[in-house]
């Protein structure tokens, strides 16, 4: 069978969670199907030998036009997209974001979240109407559908009002192993991990860690906050502006997954303030350096984390300033309830469903 797959978030040194996923469930799904072709469409020319999918029965395809803006969302989905389906003669279409193409063909869509449904103002204007339509769409037109956790299952079902026989949960889980052991970084510090946009709610954390460095002003905790800004919040420079602690705050940017791990590795804590979100793998990665967890009691972050962290109150800064305190008096706890519940956490047994179902 010749199978075509939306890869066009594998992109080298920029992956986000919908291109980890592709990227880990691709390592197990390809090896076990020798007898099936996969076709996977890019929308850029990229170096693929970077992520190490160098199987015989891979075959990358660059699909024109960049697709990253709902313009030409709507021209890869709706024209190019199908147009290569049918040149390579496929019989299965599988998305990776959520967005189904116009074929024909049997479709298995990947729908990680709906925050474009119930938050749209956390993106831009085109982009949630885009998605809402589309997903949606996509939802109905869909074979199967996954997601990455039961959570945004029943978000699905709820929201979709789609039958839930039709949806299979694929766990996500760290983009690499991850070990707990010397870090690279310096000094005592707790970290935030991902792209610097409304959802990820960093101000309360940041507020929190303010307010925290104000109580205990014998410490000499940082915060250092890893991510890139998705695009320019004034609301929320006028904010920093405003705190008293501002130069113990340091924006690390992107980091490598090695840096990564050494930032990881040297925290006091691991904090999520995000205000949703459809599994959140940085918790996980966090979780197997034995690093402590702080992560907003909401949405799926509440299933990943369990017991193993302390869940607070989204936007309650007294909360989080008090969690902050918590982690460092009990750091040998927390650590020890992260190591263990970062052994659920597998992208074998998390790509086992998808192999199934296409084993039937």
């Amino acid at each position: 069978m010749k199978i075509a797959v939306n890869a066009r978030w594998l992109l080298p040194g920029k992956l986000e969670g919908t291109g980890v996923y592709t990227l880990k469930m691709l390592e197990q799904i390809i090896p076990s199907f020798p007898e099936h072709s996969f076709f996977l469409f890019l929308d850029r020319k990229i170096d693929t030998e970077i992520f190490g999918l160098n199987f015989s029965n891979v075959h990358f395809m660059v699909v024109a036009p960049m697709a990253r803006h709902p313009l030409l969302w709507k021209v890869w989905n709706d024209i190019t997209v199908p147009n290569a389906i049918r040149k390579i003669g496929a019989q299965l279409y599988w998305s990776t974001d959520g967005l189904p193409a116009r074929t024909t063909v049997r479709q298995w869509i990947t729908i990680h979240d709906l925050n474009f449904e119930h938050h749209p103002e956390w993106i831009t204007a085109a982009a949630a109407k885009y998605y809402q339509k589309q997903v949606r769409k996509g939802a109905q037109v869909a074979e199967k559908i996954f997601t990455v956790s039961n959570w945004s299952k029943e978000d699905l079902v709820s929201t979709y009002r789609i039958s839930e026989e039709k949806i299979v949960v694929t766990l996500n889980a760290p983009q690499r192993v991850f070990s707990k052991g010397k870090s690279s970084f310096t000094g005592n510090y707790f970290c935030a991990v991902g792209a610097l946009a409304p959802r990820k709610n960093l101000i309360t954390l940041i507020k929190a860690f303010d307010r925290w460095c104000h109580q205990n002003s014998e410490q000499n905790h940082t915060l250092k906050i890893a991510g890139t800004a998705l695009f320019k919040d004034s609301d929320f420079e006028h904010e920093m502006q405003e705190l008293n602690h501002s130069d113990r705050i340091e924006w690390l940017g992107r980091l490598t997954e090695n840096d990564l791990e050494m930032l990881y590795r040297g925290a006091t804590a691991y904090c999520m303030p995000s205000a949703m979100e459809g599994f959140g793998i940085p918790l996980v990665e966090a979780m197997q350096c034995g690093t402590p967890i702080l992560a907003s009691k909401n949405s799926a972050i509440t299933e990943v984390v369990g017991k193993s962290g302390l869940l607070l109150p989204t936007y309650e800064i007294d909360a989080w300033t008090k969690g902050l305190q918590k982690v460092v008096d009990e750091y040998d706890h927390w650590s020890k309830l992260a190591l263990k519940r970062s052994k659920d956490f597998d992208w074998s047994k998390s790509a086992k469903p998808f192999i199934n179902a296409l084993k039937e």
